[in-house]
């Protein structure tokens, strides 16, 4: 599909969600792969429908990795609440990110420098 047609659809899914025929507008947004119409739909079956399995497989097609764990603790919560058991006193632990090592080093380097001109904290430089 070309960016004229691209944009038609789109303008179209806005209609369509703005007049409240979300299942369209979904279609549409999804074909067009319109990340910002999608998070919306995610939003509306999250927050207005309380829908938030229906919301997950939206809030994955977008990488909203937030959305996602926001939900998947909730379901946790949930059974944890079925089973008879206390929700946990901490939260779950993520192995830590990858980093760049480009942005690894620029951020060595930068605290190397604050700490040769005694600067002390993260906002020291403003």
């Amino acid at each position: 599909m070309d960016s004229k047609e691209r944009v038609e659809l789109i303008r179209r899914g806005n209609e369509l969600f703005n007049n409240g025929d979300m299942s369209k507008a979904a279609a549409i947004f999804v074909k067009t792969g319109y990340r910002d119409g999608i998070t919306r739909i995610a939003d509306y079956l999250f927050y207005d429908q309380r829908q938030p399995l229906l919301a997950l497989k939206y809030y994955r097609m977008v990488n909203r990795q937030d959305k996602v764990n926001e939900i998947f603790e909730r379901m946790i919560f949930a059974f944890g609440k079925l089973m008879g058991k206390e929700p946990p006193k901490q939260k779950v632990e993520l192995p830590p990110l990858k980093v760049s090592p480009k942005l690894k080093i620029l951020a060595e380097e930068i605290l190397r420098r604050n700490e040769t001109a005694g600067e002390k904290g993260p906002n020291a430089a403003d």
